[in-house]
């Protein structure tokens, strides 16, 4: 035996020893599992790399650092160092098409702040040459993403936009290698990076990845636990679905497909310091997840590669991180044996799932008791559950429930909680739940008071899934929670803009015949105040509009309602003001306590009627514009401060509803004292409540103030909240609707100059005494509402309008039936907010009345961009933009009906001014004007 021979075998022995199985390529050696293969030559010790088959041979292809590309040819058993790219490019899955790899979806630069590769590079084995391809459109750059190529297209999933600080997307993009086009084509369900993408049957699957997020310390936990797959041939995402779950969470990963099995191995995580060993192999067709032989040694940041009956890895890191680089390769005999593998259960197969931004409820079996049991359930219990998804976490309260079933069988007793729950982020959630009793616990907010009550479901975990749901709805998946931004509600999730129109009124909607000991304390009709009329509310003329499908409760109560609700919804309304206390009020039929004359003891099968309602009425696009008092009881609760009973009353009503992802919290109706009331919270006790509801309020919905309807008024109650944080804006009241423009015009003033952007909405327009009388009272087909209380609103910069039906006459605030006695003016309404959705960036806009030459011109521009002007009685304008002479486009619409009269482009008169005209069909009419540069 010779030397060489000599040395071989014993190396041969002592990886046999270590590693458990060694193979020289030329010893013919083959086993059932991995073998780490004795090459000749050594590969550059690499990470964050791709590995990849050109024509029988290996090659290893970037990293960290700028490595040559190592080639391995499996005839000689041989690796041969070749040129070097022109820069460092690493987190990178390689593709093959035609006579070269392709490269993108690549980083450079060092950790933790990597820059995406601005282009597609590309390397020719055969000319061992590197060359650089198409641009990547700027606004799709990122790293550690999936490619995978299908029918000679490149499709690229996933990746992050900043290096590993954040900035991970669930973007897929095609690219045509043949024409270097793009194409973005519909996001994934889940968002994801550190992961290779593979092609099987048709299908595109992601399996494994992580979000990554270093700028707040999570490099490695945020792994990705369900996989997606999309559908070239239909051009759509599966449903996420807990059959895709991953035995081993991991990102890093290298992945192939081979004989319709998706086999994702390696990789990193937080879970443990080495790097996995894990090589496991998905079934799309049953489903079933297989355990595959384990790597000989773990590593992450490479690739699997097929040539002929082998898979083979090679390089990458050993631990999590960076360290140790390995250069040892390995390869597993490709056999159908490897299908008859022991089968992996997925425990996360077992468990709930929901759909994001929808209602996730769970229910808890504790002590059994009642409404009026002396150890009070609403005052001297507390559940809390603390739900988690990666590095995020959010406390949201419990309440209790009664039997778990009030709103169907109207139980006072029984031994159940609940909490609900809008999740914001896909993918797995955990929670963890205490139950606790103490005296007042309810409204103590240190975790840990309370002696513990045990469950039996105290922790768990599930799945959130992507929304089914079509807008308005506020479930759908590009809404979302809506949140005050800049002056306007926003949704959260996709960043839209919204602008609310809808009803004022009635204002005790929740006084209602279905809702269980629901009646009204007393009658009366005071001067300014509305007569509510007989009987509480039925709302009889809708029960024709209650469609089947749509929720009821007790054997068909609530259908009229619910069918006002579809009215509104069909009219293209999208909120709704009600009161959830008045006791002492106006009506004095809506509280939700199980004795109006005991503020600790709720009504829990009355909650749970309201919800249904509260459900409908989200599923339907329609903001709660939920109302916690009124000027009259103001005072009834802790004598107007924050005390037991207001913090125990909003502690219910964020529990119960906060959930909901369109709601606002109103601090009361004509809040604060005045002349003709002189009794009432005072500025401290507001700033008390304001900072209850936002401490309490896991989801932060907009708190607003409503004010009383003089400008006097408004300055002496709403002026020092000017710069409390908590307070986003005002729920406005004005007397004179004329001065409804300037009075946006001041508070938006005041509050910037507090460095503010208060939201402010127009809900309850003056005068007191008529408001918004029916179409068939109003013979002008509601001009001056329209003129000034919305448009007029809406160009001087608010977020919406709401309509109040006034005191003294029929259908007024409190007596109001039958919504479709103001169709017209839905209708008109309807107008606005679609001009203002179509046409604007009015959240980027700015009053500009001053540039007009009329003083009865509303107008709202974007300097050299766009303006808008609403302009009564038709006529001429002339608008002094103080621009340079430049061509302008003008559309002209028609307030009423929605009609659209189309101008001819027009050059600026000298001097930066341009003129409108109406066109001849809306001459004398009130008319808008669109400008455009």
């Amino acid at each position: 035996m010779t030397t060489s021979a000599n040395v071989r075998t014993a190396i041969l022995i002592l990886c046999a020893a270590l590693l458990s199985n060694c193979v020289s390529v030329e010893d013919g050696i083959d086993t059932k599992g991995w073998q780490t293969v004795l090459a000749r030559g050594t590969p550059t010790a690499r990470h964050e790399a791709a590995l990849i088959a050109y024509k029988n041979k290996l090659y290893l292809i970037g990293g960290r650092r700028i490595n040559p590309v190592d080639v391995y040819d499996p005839v000689t058993n041989r690796w041969t160092a070749k040129s070097v790219p022109p820069l460092e490019i690493h987190h990178f899955q390689a593709v093959v098409y035609d006579d070269a790899i392709y490269i993108m979806g690549a980083m450079t630069g060092g950790w933790p702040n990597e820059t995406p590769l601005d282009r597609v590079m590309l390397y020719y084995p055969e000319q061992d040459r590197f060359e650089y391809g198409p641009t990547i459109p700027p606004a799709r750059r990122r790293g550690g993403a999936g490619v995978a190529v299908h029918d000679n297209k490149f499709y690229m999933i996933g990746g992050i936009t900043n290096g590993h600080m954040d900035g991970y997307v669930p973007w897929l993009d095609e690219f045509d290698p043949a024409t270097g086009q793009w194409r973005v084509l519909p996001d994934a369900p889940q968002a994801r990076d550190h992961f290779q993408a593979v092609v099987s049957d048709g299908k595109l699957y992601a399996f494994a990845g992580r979000r990554t997020e270093h700028a707040k310390k999570l490099g490695f936990e945020q792994t990705i636990s369900i996989g997606d797959v999309y559908d070239f041939a239909a051009g759509t995402w599966a449903p996420m679905h807990t059959r895709r779950a991953i035995p081993t969470e991991r990102a890093g990963n290298m992945a192939l497909s081979w004989n319709g099995q998706i086999i994702i191995g390696g990789g990193e995580s937080g879970s443990q310091e080495e790097a996995h060993d894990e090589v496991q192999a998905f079934d799309p067709v049953t489903g079933q997840w297989r355990a595959w032989p384990s790597l000989n040694r773990g590593r992450h940041g490479s690739g699997f590669a097929a040539i002929g009956d082998h898979i083979y890895t090679a390089s990458g890191s050993g631990n999590r991180g960076g360290e140790p680089e390995l250069t040892s390769l390995e390869r597993l005999r490709l056999s159908p044996t490897l299908n008859q593998s022991p089968r992996i259960a997925v425990t996360k197969q077992a468990q709930p799932a929901v759909m994001q931004w929808h209602k996730f409820q769970l229910s808890f079996a504790g002590p059994e008791t009642s409404e009026t049991s002396a150890d009070n359930p609403f005052t001297d219990y507390r559940l809390t559950v603390t739900f988690t998804h990666g590095g995020k976490s959010r406390v949201v309260r419990g309440f209790y429930a009664a039997d778990g079933n009030a709103a169907e069988t109207g139980a006072e007793s029984g031994n159940i909680w609940k909490v609900r729950f809008s999740p914001d982020e896909l993918g797995e959630w955990q929670w963890q739940a205490r139950l606790a009793k103490g005296k007042n616990l309810a409204i103590n907010r240190d975790p840990s008071a309370g002696e513990t009550i045990a469950l039996t479901n105290s922790s768990g975990s599930f799945m959130v899934t992507p929304s089914d749901k079509a807008a308005p709805d506020f479930r759908n998946a590009d809404r979302g929670l809506l949140v005050a931004d800049t002056g306007y509600f926003r949704f959260a999730q996709s960043g839209e803009y919204w602008i609310k129109g809808g009803t004022n009124s009635p204002e005790n909607l929740l006084g209602y015949t279905d809702f269980d000991d629901t009646y009204r304390m007393a009658d009366n009709a005071r001067d300014g105040e509305s007569d509510a009329g007989g009987g509480i509310h039925t709302f009889a003329p809708h029960r024709k509009d209650w469609q089947p499908g749509d929720p009821s409760w007790r054997g068909g109560k609530g259908k009229a309602l619910i069918g006002a609700i579809n009215y509104l919804a069909d009219q293209r309304m999208n909120a709704a003001y009600f009161l959830t206390l008045n006791i002492l009020g106006d009506g004095k039929d809506v509280w939700p306590y199980r004795d109006p004359n005991d503020f600790t003891r709720f009504d829990a099968s009355k909650f749970d009627q309201w919800e249904i309602v509260f459900d409908h009425m989200q599923a339907k696009g329609i903001l709660l514009h939920l109302v916690t008092q009124e000027t009259e009881n103001e005072l009834m609760l802790d004598g107007g401060d924050t005390g037991v009973e207001r913090k125990l009353y909003l502690a219910e009503l964020i529990a119960r509803f906060g959930h909901h992802n369109a709601l606002v919290w109103n601090l009361g109706e004509e809040n604060g004292p005045v002349h003709w009331r002189p009794e009432g919270q005072n500025d401290d006790q507001r700033r008390q409540m304001i900072r209850y509801l936002k401490s309490a309020d896991p989801y932060q919905h907009p708190v607003l103030l409503h004010t009383h309807s003089e400008a006097a008024d408004k300055d002496a109650i709403a002026g020092p909240l000017l710069g409390e944080p908590g307070l986003d804006g005002l729920s406005f009241q004005v007397s004179e609707r004329t001065m409804v423009n300037a009075e946006m015009q001041k508070w938006r003033s005041l509050a910037a100059a507090e460095g503010r952007e208060w939201l402010i909405t127009m809900d309850e327009i003056g005068k007191w005494d008529t408001g918004a009388l029916p179409d068939s009272l109003d013979p002008t087909n509601h001009q001056s509402l329209r003129r000034h209380a919305l448009w007029g609103h809406l160009l001087g910069g608010g977020a919406g309008v709401e309509w109040y039906f006034g005191a003294k006459y029929p259908a007024n605030d409190l007596s109001s039936e039958d919504w479709r006695l103001r169709e017209s003016l839905w209708k008109q309404t309807a107008v606005a907010l679609d001009f203002f959705r179509d046409h604007l960036p009015y959240w980027d806009m700015q009053p500009c009345n001053g540039m007009v030459d009329r003083k009865d011109v509303y107008c709202l521009g974007k300097a050299n961009q766009i303006y808008a002007l609403y302009l009564p009685d038709g006529g001429t304008a002339i608008v002094d933009t103080g621009e340079e002479a430049a061509s302008y486009a003008v559309s002209y619409h028609d307030p009423v009906s929605g009609n659209v009269f189309q101008g001819k482009s027009k050059t600026m008169i000298a001097g930066g001014e341009l003129k409108l005209t109406a066109p001849t069909q809306l001459r004398g009419k009130d008319w808008v004007a669109l400008v455009q540069f």
